[in-house]
């Protein structure tokens, strides 16, 4: 006995699943494995000429922490997360509920680090991260260097940055504001003794100016170090 053309019309037609479905099955799911997967792919797929040796750019992570929008209530403070992220184009590699340095290696550790270089605030300018960092993960990192890094910083600070010319600007516009940054950089001669703060090559000085609209111009000094030396990235692949 033939079907009815309306029961014809939807054994052809897939069904999407439920909301109930669809709610049943990410409860079930350990969101940390999922998490984890996700990132392995991503970071397989993204992992292109990752030793710098051909023509396509060095792979470029950035390890930032962000307070979570909304994530205050009832007296609570912000949830924060903190993520390893591509550059360009912006792929989230994986992420911790936590902003602490001790969540650093963790974060990196399921990663295939080998000729990527790593970004980082000064909060995780830690030796011992920067060494497992090098050493392990055989990557390149370009770390803000401040005052919890005290000798660093001083000779960074103290290096003749008037006598050295502005290797680099840039200017971006957009979210209503303006930015630009210029950089300069500075060879670090270990024979000298060098910077302390582990497998340094080159000192960097980024100067930023921001402008948004309705609001006064702000301007920032920031003093980084990097295990790139000048024959591995130009001042443009430096400036922060």
């Amino acid at each position: 006995m033939p079907l009815p053309a309306a029961s014809r019309r939807s054994a052809r037609r897939p069904r999407a699943p439920s909301h109930a479905t669809l709610t049943r099955l990410l409860a079930a799911l350990d969101g940390d494995a999922l998490d984890a997967v996700i990132g392995a792919y991503l970071a397989e797929r993204d992992h292109i000429d990752a030793d710098g040796t051909g023509s396509a750019p060095r792979p470029a992570i950035a390890v930032d922490g962000k307070a979570l929008s909304g994530s205050a209530h009832r007296g609570q403070r912000h949830r924060h997360l903190l993520s390893a992220v591509t550059h360009a184009p912006t792929v989230t590699l994986a992420g911790a509920k936590t902003n602490e340095t001790a969540a650093f290696r963790p974060l990196l550790e399921p990663l295939d680090l080998a000729g990527a270089v790593v970004t980082f605030d000064a909060l995780h300018s830690v030796k011992d991260q920067v060494r497992w960092l090098v050493q392990e993960k055989k990557a390149h990192y370009i770390a803000v260097i401040k005052g919890n890094q005290p000798t660093a910083s001083a000779q960074v600070k103290a290096l003749p940055w008037e006598q050295v010319s502005v290797a680099h600007t840039v200017s971006e516009t957009g979210h209503g504001r303006r930015e630009s940054r210029s950089v300069k950089t500075m060879a670090i001669a270990a024979n000298l003794g060098g910077i302390a703060f582990p497998k340094a090559r080159l000192a960097l000085r980024i100067h930023r100016r921001r402008q948004e609209s309705g609001k006064r111009q702000t301007r920032e000094t920031v003093y980084a170090v990097t295990s790139l030396d000048t024959h591995q990235a130009s001042p443009a692949d430096l400036t922060l």
